[in-house]
């Protein structure tokens, strides 16, 4: 079974992975050196990132206009 997954949806996938990896390491080490070493601090903001990341790719997961089925013109265009 093939699936077409449209070049969009992989790459909207791959910044988002990027930035769950990248972003709240960044707060957290510039959380540390801002705030002379607060670990609570750190680790709170890195967890704000990483949700607000996760809150950004669902909203742009959920505003994509991606067809769910095709239309019955599509279908009997594949056959001839």
């Amino acid at each position: 079974m093939v699936v077409d997954i449209p070049f969009s949806v992989v790459r909207k996938l791959l910044f988002f992975t990027v930035a769950m990896v990248f972003f709240p390491l960044i707060t957290f080490f510039t959380t540390q050196y801002l705030f002379d070493h607060n670990a609570l601090l750190s680790g709170g903001l890195a967890a704000l990132a990483a949700n607000l990341v996760l809150v950004g790719y669902l909203i742009a997961a959920f505003s994509e206009d991606v067809p769910l089925e095709p239309t019955k013109k599509e279908d009997e265009v594949k056959l001839d």
